[in-house]
């Protein structure tokens, strides 16, 4: 009865309180633990005992089947609007248009990042799907692929032929760029948002409009410094496009003497732009069709599957949001770093708007109608309330930071981020006490402290 009490009134048991102070605790050993590895992918359980899990599960699974296609359909919609920022900005290359297309990528990628969380989801996948790499994980890594190598896609200062954009014997077409995604290296990706963020923003984000005007290359032969095209292209078949793109070959020996090679191969790089914002679409509407809530193959298989499975995982895939992708990948290196290479947007600089994005999505998840914030209300109203407040501090605490944040000293950095750290830990705490409260078997995330 004291228990039943207890969890009425919107406060933990005794025993849970032990387990969710520990919980604390451990966040906090994390966020002060140093990180020189980049942030691995963690896969969540597949399986866990799921007992009298006390909610309306029928509900809240239509309310992510909804949420889902919402989502995805305005990311959608924002990909076809970049697509057609992207068209005019080719006909007619200048700063103003490819300020447009850098803007309107930033708009696409953050509303992606707000529903980005679901290929965590289980969903029953077609045997085609399966057999044709088009799974909902494959069309995740095809978008969001992140970190990437520059140096894999396009020139970078000092080596003004490398990537794919240079790579003669590699033809610009759908085909040979998906299957140079992911090569020989997880971070040669060669397609999704992020090859398209390094051809908008280049490396140090000042990006030329004039590398996209289309014109003819402006010396005679482009080598990989050999004597030949056909030992050149020998040496790409041995894999010297993957030299390339750590730096390792560049062609500008013989040109020094004259000045740094400028860019070169705009035709190239003019088409391998146009290809990947048309391939951005066609996988964002792969997905929308297939959660589209009448007729989609994920919206008919997600009810049909175990409802408890389900419903774990998609809490435990928004705790893991906040704890791994913005606490323990992103918060913990800027409070204790001085470079960012493995964030997600170190070109465009976009990273804060990034973690606003990711708590958003986190946020219109718990909040739909009828999920998680109804059905805990109906059990402790003034937790629900406790919850909805500390969404609220998070999103005050990130509005304050200024755009340039990571750009800061490191003292003015922690001095920043210091308080944002402090509610998300206890946003994170409440919701674990939330899911005790729904009887939600959470399981404890790994995170990387290598």
């Amino acid at each position: 009865m004291r228990k039943h009490a207890a969890q009425a009134n919107g406060c933990p048991s005794s025993q849970s309180s032990l387990w969710f102070w520990s919980t604390l605790a451990i966040l906090i050993c994390l966020t002060g633990c140093d990180s020189t590895a980049p942030p691995q992918e963690r896969t969540l359980p597949e399986e866990v005992t799921t007992p009298d899990i006390e909610m309306n599960m029928e509900a809240v699974l239509a309310a992510a089947n909804l949420n889902a296609y919402t989502q995805l359909s305005e990311t959608l919609n924002q990909a076809q609007s970049l697509d057609s920022v992207v068209t005019s900005f080719l006909h007619h290359p200048n700063p103003l248009s490819l300020e447009e297309c850098q803007l309107a990528w930033q708009r696409t990628y953050n509303a992606y990042l707000r529903i980005g969380f679901f290929y965590q989801l289980p969903t029953l996948e077609k045997p085609s799907y399966k057999e044709e790499n088009r799974t909902y994980k494959d069309l995740h890594n095809l978008l969001d692929r992140w970190p990437i190598e520059g140096g894999y896609i396009d020139y970078l200062p000092g080596y003004p032929l490398s990537g794919i954009v240079n790579d003669m014997t590699l033809k610009i077409s759908k085909t040979s760029l998906l299957n140079q995604h992911g090569f020989s290296d997880i971070s040669y990706a060669s397609v999704g948002f992020h090859p398209i963020e390094f051809l908008l923003f280049g490396e140090d984000g000042k990006r030329s409009a004039k590398d996209f005007v289309p014109r003819e290359n402006n010396v005679e032969v482009v080598s990989l410094g050999t004597d030949s095209h056909n030992s050149a292209t020998a040496d790409a078949e041995d894999g010297a496009h993957l030299d390339q793109a750590n730096g390792t070959v560049h062609a500008t020996e013989h040109h020094q003497a004259s000045g740094p090679l400028a860019p070169q191969n705009h035709n190239r790089r003019r088409e391998y732009l146009r290809i990947l914002t048309a391939l951005l679409v066609d996988h964002l509407q792969q997905l929308v069709d297939r959660w589209e809530p009448a007729q989609g193959y994920y919206a008919k298989q997600w009810q049909q599957a175990r409802p408890e499975q389900s419903i774990y995982r998609l809490y435990q895939a928004m705790v893991y949001q906040l704890q791994n992708h913005i606490l323990a990948a992103q918060l913990q290196p800027a409070l204790s770093k001085t470079r960012f290479d493995h964030f997600r947007s170190i070109y465009s600089t976009n990273d804060i708007q990034n973690w606003r994005s990711i708590v958003k999505g986190v946020q219109l998840m718990w909040q739909a109608e009828n999920s998680f914030n109804v059905e805990l209300g109906r059990i402790a109203e003034s937790f629900q309330e406790k919850i909805q407040m500390s969404f609220l501090s998070v999103n005050a605490a990130m509005d304050k930071l200024p755009n340039d944040t990571l750009l800061q000293p490191l003292e003015q950095r922690q001095a920043l981020l210091q308080p944002l750290q402090v509610e998300i830990i206890e946003l994170l705490t409440l919701l674990y006490a939330g899911a005790e409260l729904l009887k939600i078997p959470l399981a404890p995330i790994p995170i990387s402290t290598e």
